[in-house]
């Protein structure tokens, strides 16, 4: 019977990694269709590193955003922070605590917040702008993940989100469901995520429009959370002495854009020294990333450093860095 429930998972999996490039093919971009775009920043240097093929690989605190269904891999507690540096002066930084209850599961708190930096405010009359404004993105989520059976776990995060703008602002909840499972065949694990899933965002107030010469009020329209599914098949596909090397392959269905495949792998040694590289399938900009990250032990508790560069074509490249720490 348990290997008959396996294979069928496993099946399913493989089928919808196969419909991934038909379905990318027979779709179209809907990009501009969903707001709130900074919850699709990934969250610490590893899953970022490995071009956010991490849903079925994640071990750190960062899985409370990859997939809250793998929360259960990370044990005592630990916290993490991290910073990105992005194009156009944009700042984001957060933080993640975990905290295994022992028999129970694994709880984590998480925060985020964007800053744009100044930008022009603009009108009819001055084009040009005469002053500035800031927008603020901000994100406050609490996880919770457990074991259901031996091989089988599931998670859920509460967020509040809110966007600012300005003198306008919005805010709701959103849930991200997520579940990871171990198949037995060697190390494989196929791990599924869903993220943001919510009610539409309606901004506050009204807005100022110009027609024909006359200035009137009206009420904004709401918009999506950009709602978003992913798939991952994960394997050490090295594991011998002090290596340690991990491949990981993700289908990545937004609600807002064509599929995509991220493509990522990660090599350890003596658990102490890591490398890590990766690439975005069918991405407009995005495309390599890569970084490195540093374990020290301090007694018994573990130091982590981390670190993560990517290629945004036409663009800035972004880069960022992590500070990790489990007791």
């Amino acid at each position: 019977m348990k290997r008959t429930r396996t294979s069928m998972i496993l099946a399913t999996a493989l089928v919808a990694f196969l419909l991934f490039p038909a379905i990318a093919q027979a779709s179209f971009a809907k990009t501009g269709t969903s707001g709130a775009q900074f919850l699709k920043i990934g969250i610490g240097c590893r899953g970022i590193a490995m071009g956010g093929a991490f849903v079925a690989t994640a071990d750190d605190p960062s899985a409370a955003y990859w997939n809250p269904g793998a929360l259960v891999r990370v044990p005592g507690t630990q916290f993490q922070f991290s910073g990105t540096e992005m194009y156009a002066d944009i700042l984001y930084g957060n933080g993640i605590v975990t905290h295994e209850l022992a028999g129970v599961g694994t709880l984590a708190l998480q925060f985020g917040l964007l800053s744009s930096g100044d930008m022009d405010l603009t009108t009819v009359e001055n084009p040009s702008g005469t002053e500035t404004f800031t927008c603020t993105d901000m994100v406050i989520g609490l996880s919770f993940a457990r074991m259901l059976t031996d091989r089988f776990s599931a998670g859920l995060t509460a967020k509040y989100v809110r966007e600012t703008w300005d003198d306008v602002s919005a805010g709701g909840i959103a849930i991200d469901l997520g579940t990871l499972y171990d198949t037995g065949f060697k190390t494989l694990r196929i791990g599924m995520s869903i993220q943001n899933f919510g009610p539409e965002l309606t901004p506050s107030g009204e807005a100022s429009t110009w027609n024909s010469g006359v200035d009137s009020l009206e009420s904004y329209d709401p918009y999506s959370m950009p709602m978003n599914f992913r798939i991952g098949l994960a394997m050490d596909v090295v594991d011998q002495g002090p290596h340690q090397v991990t491949v990981e392959v993700d289908g990545i269905h937004p609600a807002d854009n064509v599929e995509q495949v991220n493509i990522g792998t990660e090599y350890w040694y003596n658990n102490m020294i890591a490398i890590r590289g990766g690439y975005r399938v069918n991405t407009d900009e995005e495309g390599l990333s890569a970084g490195a990250g540093f374990r020290i032990p301090m007694g018994s508790q573990v130091l982590s450093l981390d670190y993560a560069y990517q290629d945004f074509n036409r663009l800035e490249k972004v880069q960022r860095a992590s500070l990790g720490f489990a007791f």
